[in-house]
């Protein structure tokens, strides 16, 4: 199809002005995402339904948006769980979404790009072009690993119409706006929808030393985060507890993560919020090989003790793929022990990330986009991984009689 801009029409033969006429363009046609008239399409298909997994797809989405010079952006999700709303809405670079409920979903049948199916969605699917897509984003291919490939992953944002609401809330529950506060999140098993895990799941103590530790001894105050059912802390000064809101403001959440110095958080979904919004966020009890991945961010793997006691070290649990549910369940019936990170780790993890973000002594700001950058106009799908968030190792603190090193090949 021949693309004719009507700026280079110019005058008729008659010397009068060209009444302007719509661009045309395939929207097929390659290479898509340099002119406004041809911009890359993707379609993202927010299937998960675990927080952390649904918010990295919808950040690798926006990430892989932000490769091209003009792209466009839809999201088809499903609203069955709480938070899902709210963080589409803290992504600034969605252009359509696409909302199921109930048993309405759409058919693979809407991809054809020369005829409607008989069941689908409204016409506007087909006028805009979301029929044809140039990319079709599925859950496999939303992994942490993948977010590291970019050199710049796409960052969330609290939309500014709500941003003084969410301000005089925070300040209300008991916040101190002229002093910085970090957020906390350990997972428990209560949720009604996630199982608990041996793994991830912290004890609670743990982390109610952690809050009073940044409190009297950081000289900070802790913003906790999580679902009603968690276990409840006791009151004290400097400790703001919104679990007690409920799930139904999960915003109220995700603004305390955007505003936070820093955040500490076990393996699980808020800690990837973190992330989203570029917050420096230090993330515990990882046993997955890929969790937070900004450079200002720090993870904490667990720690396995082989049967004689000695630890094993990071270099060996990687290379073996150990960091995974199904190979730590198979280490324990093989007489290896899994271990958390103890209360001191988690003490100096909150030292280390209160060094590391020197620069904030308040609340954080919010991040606007900066100069325009010259986009590559192309992305890897298959892209090497790269370890950017920080692999903290306290070796004075770790467990363990020894260590088993990569060299000596010990299985």
């Amino acid at each position: 199809m021949m693309v004719l801009p009507y700026e280079i029409l110019g005058m008729d033969e008659k010397g009068f002005i060209l009444e302007k006429i719509p661009t045309f363009a395939d929207p097929t046609a390659f290479p898509a995402g340099r002119r406004r008239q041809n911009p890359f399409r993707i379609v993202a298909l927010a299937l998960d339904r675990a927080l952390g997994d649904f918010a990295a797809l919808v950040c690798y989405a926006a990430s892989v948006k932000e490769q091209f010079d003009h792209a466009k952006l839809a999201v088809y999700f499903r609203n069955d769980r709480p938070y899902k709303r709210d963080i589409l809405s803290a992504c600034p670079h969605i252009d359509e979404i696409f909302e199921m409920t109930g048993t309405n979903s759409l058919p693979l049948d809407v991809m054809d790009r020369a005829n409607s199916p008989t069941v689908g969605p409204p016409n506007y699917w087909y006028s805009v072009g979301w029929n044809c897509p140039h990319l079709l984003v599925t859950p496999s291919m939303a992994t942490y690993g993948a977010l590291t490939a970019f050199h710049q992953s796409a960052r969330f944002r609290i939309p500014d119409e709500t941003v003084d609401e969410m301000g005089r809330f925070l300040v209300s529950a008991g916040v101190d706006p002229d002093r910085w506060f970090c957020v906390t999140h350990f997972r428990e098993g209560v949720y009604w929808d996630r199982p608990s895990s041996p793994f991830r799941d912290p004890q609670p103590e743990a982390f109610e030393d952690l809050a009073h530790f940044v409190i009297d001894d950081l000289g900070g105050q802790v913003v906790r985060i999580g679902d009603p059912s968690m276990s409840q802390f006791p009151e004290r000064e400097g400790l703001v507890d919104l679990t007690n809101i409920g799930a139904g403001r999960f915003s109220h959440h995700l603004f305390a993560i955007s505003r936070a110095r820093f955040m500490l958080a076990s393996n699980s979904g808020p800690g990837i919020c973190g992330s989203a919004f570029g917050t420096p966020t230090a993330m515990v009890n990882n046993s997955g090989q890929h969790s937070v991945w900004n450079p200002t961010d720090a993870a904490m793997w667990c720690h396995i003790l082989a049967p004689d006691g000695r630890r094993i070290t990071h270099e060996v649990a990687t290379k073996r793929e150990m960091y995974f549910s199904s190979a730590l369940n198979h280490l324990r019936e093989l007489g290896f022990e899994i271990q958390q990170q103890s209360v001191a780790e988690l003490k100096a993890l909150a030292s280390l990330m209160q060094e590391r973000t020197s620069e904030t002594t308040s609340w954080r700001t919010q991040w606007h986009e900066g100069a325009s950058r010259a986009r590559p106009n192309a992305f890897t799908v298959v892209a090497e991984p790269a370890e950017k968030a920080t692999y903290i190792l306290f070796s004075d603190l770790a467990p363990g009689q020894g260590t088993i090193k990569l060299k000596n090949e010990p299985f």
